[in-house]
């Protein structure tokens, strides 16, 4: 199933690609790439997501909004999702909208008799290996051997290479080859449950809903859990409609501390653990060869987290005098209050001989934002035989104010 409203965007339009990154791979916590066919490449670092010049402009429920505030809303909210391109975005959105739009609409309520709905899903994700094709630990051993890895130096460098060569062959020949890229993997679960309840009349309409999407990644540590709220409501007044959206969503995410990368680069011909079972901080740690375990540093302490508080309500309001003439005030405030920590344990390998006041790091961040916008908008249109004549008028305000802080 799908998993966030972006990766439906490629069913809608050939042109919106969500491209494969093979350095991320199923990290449940890196934004998308997308790729808009004539415009520029988007790259969504999460990190660099505010500054990023060729984001598409995203709106949802007629207010700007970002990449990561559509990437983490629940699916079963949205009512529709259109994508505007070249000149059909920047006539409507101005010079913001240069790379595209993404435009959101959430669903509203109905009126009628009391509705509940549910809806959930659990999906699965597994780890694919069959690209990689390694040397297994009889044949790296072999070809360390055959590019001179253990012709040493000298009369000593002979016997530590010649030691170190005979203690791996005889490793292998109890059978040890420890397939490396398997160790940090799992099987990846997926599991969103949306909760919607919502009726009135039709001068007044409500709606009152939950949702939760939990994502654990496949690859170990890497974690996703966002839990989300919100409440809508509609008054209509004779000529007066007004409409009210608020939204509470909150995300918390995991990272490993030890990347794939340091697993895949351990020798097949180590042993994940020591005799008694036990997993110890060295693969190997002599004057020959100098090799960490990628286990003991992920069993630490160490952790890479962070959590976002997102609040947002958008207000909007209507007035029709007259068939032809119309008045929209809109008024929509954003909040986002960002943590992260990012902590390495002392006794990581990594810090191996240094002293003891200079062992382990830890970080906090915290970057806070609310955004303000508001518009007026009024259109008259008017047929006169086989003509039409449309006039609107339309003003924008918008402020941000944002604190980063550690």
């Amino acid at each position: 199933g799908v998993q966030n409203p972006i990766a439906s965007l490629a069913a809608l339009d050939p042109a919106f690609n969500v491209l494969t990154n093979d350095l991320m791979g199923s990290d449940p916590n890196h934004l998308p790439d997308i790729n808009i066919r004539g415009k520029s490449s988007v790259i969504g670092e999460r990190d660099d997501l505010v500054n990023d010049p060729n984001q598409p402009l995203f709106i949802v429920d007629g207010f700007e909004s970002t990449l990561e505030t559509v990437y983490n809303m629940d699916i079963n909210r949205i009512a529709s999702m259109t994508i505007l391109k070249d000149a059909a975005s920047t006539a409507i959105y101005g010079s913001k909208a240069a790379n595209g739009v993404v435009v959101v609409e959430t669903v509203k309520p109905q009126a009628g008799k009391l509705r509940f709905n549910y809806s959930g899903s659990v999906t699965a994700s597994f780890p694919d290996l069959d690209s990689y094709n390694l040397m297994n630990a009889r044949e790296k051993l072999e070809f360390e051997r055959l590019a001179g890895r253990y012709s040493g130096s000298g009369v000593d460098g002979e016997i530590l290479a010649a030691d170190a060569y005979n203690k791996r062959l005889a490793d292998i020949a109890s059978g040890v080859d420890t397939y490396w890229l398997s160790v940090p993997l799992r099987t990846g679960w997926n599991q969103k449950h949306n909760v919607y309840v919502d009726g009135g009349s039709e001068g007044f309409m409500f709606g009152i809903g939950v949702n939760y999407n939990g994502t654990t990644g496949v690859m170990k540590d890497s974690d996703r859990d966002s839990y989300g709220g919100n409440l809508d409501l509609t008054y209509r007044h004779g000529k007066l409609l007004f409409s009210n959206k608020f939204t509470a969503q909150y995300t918390s995410t995991t990272d490993p501390v030890v990347s794939f990368n340091e697993y895949a680069s351990a020798n097949p011909y180590y042993k994940k653990y020591d005799e008694n079972g036990n997993v110890t901080p060295w693969l190997e740690n002599s004057d020959f060869a100098k090799a960490a375990n990628p286990l003991y540093n992920a069993s630490l302490n160490s952790r890479n987290t962070s959590s976002t508080l997102l609040l947002t309500n958008y207000f909007s309001a209507e007035f029709n005098p007259i068939q032809q003439f119309r008045i929209r005030a809109k008024f929509g405030l954003t909040h986002s209050n960002k943590d992260g920590e990012n902590f390495i344990s002392p006794n990581a390998t990594r810090y191996e001989g240094l002293d003891a006041t200079l062992k382990g790091e830890f970080s906090s961040t915290n970057l806070t934002s609310t955004t303000y916008n508001g518009s007026l908008t009024a259109i008259y249109a008017e047929v006169f035989g086989d003509h039409r004549l449309n006039v609107a008028a339309d003003f924008n305000i918008q402020e941000n104010k944002s604190l980063n802080q550690g």
